[in-house]
């Protein structure tokens, strides 16, 4: 027969041991994210470049020359008892090649959201390893390069000129504009449409989807 006492005493080292163990996990979710605030007057570039491990990033069209980015960063734990990785530090690294803004979050081990509201320049480069890119574009040339993930673009028709998508492994889809090209080959794709502009966009994904809208 178990000793009630005993089994009583059990039971209360277990709650205070999960007791203890919501706290410690509570805590960790408390210090493991992290909100920056950004705010770039691009009247003397003419080049933006995105660069992004992990991660989503999110581009709205904004007048004026003011390029405004919130960028939230959350640790990313594969485990339940891997240790979570101290974001308090991290933040975007900002360097300039003549009239071009370079915007880097190369972090491992990191989630980054990124919300741009940027006005039109000539040219925007996106670099990300894993993600979702989701684009709503001015007139600008556009050139993104993804390993993995989803690539949603939405642009004026009257800006684009050409479209070139290529996916190794996904599907890619283009609606409005002139359809000239598409080809797929077991299970890559490759499109080519004209728009009515002059601004090109060339997209290219590993493994993926992409799609483009010319509204």
């Amino acid at each position: 027969m178990i000793n009630s006492t005993l089994f009583i005493k059990k039971l209360a080292l277990m709650s205070v041991g999960v007791a203890l163990m919501m706290v410690l996990v509570n805590s960790a979710k408390a210090d493991d994210s992290v909100t920056r605030q950004h705010e770039f007057d691009l009247q003397n570039f003419s080049e933006v470049e995105f660069t992004n491990s992990v991660g989503r990033l999110e581009i709205v069209p904004t007048d004026g020359r003011e390029m405004r980015i919130t960028l939230d960063i959350e640790s990313d734990r594969g485990g339940f008892f891997r240790r979570r990785v101290d974001v308090d530090d991290m933040d975007l690294e900002v360097r300039e090649r003549g009239d071009t803004l370079i915007l880097v979050f190369d972090e491992k081990h990191v989630n980054a959201q990124w919300y741009v509201e940027m006005p039109a320049v000539d040219k925007t480069t996106v670099e990300m390893g894993v993600g979702e890119l989701r684009l709503e574009i001015a007139a600008t040339e556009l050139n993104v390069e993804l390993g993995v993930g989803d690539v949603d673009i939405d642009a004026d028709e009257n800006n684009v000129g050409r479209v070139d998508l290529n996916v190794g492994v996904g599907d890619a889809r283009i609606r409005g504009g002139d359809l000239v090209d598409s080809k797929s080959a077991f299970i890559s794709k490759r499109m080519h449409a004209e728009g009515k502009g002059q601004h090109d966009i060339e997209v290219d994904v590993g493994v993926g989807d992409v799609s483009v809208r010319l509204n």
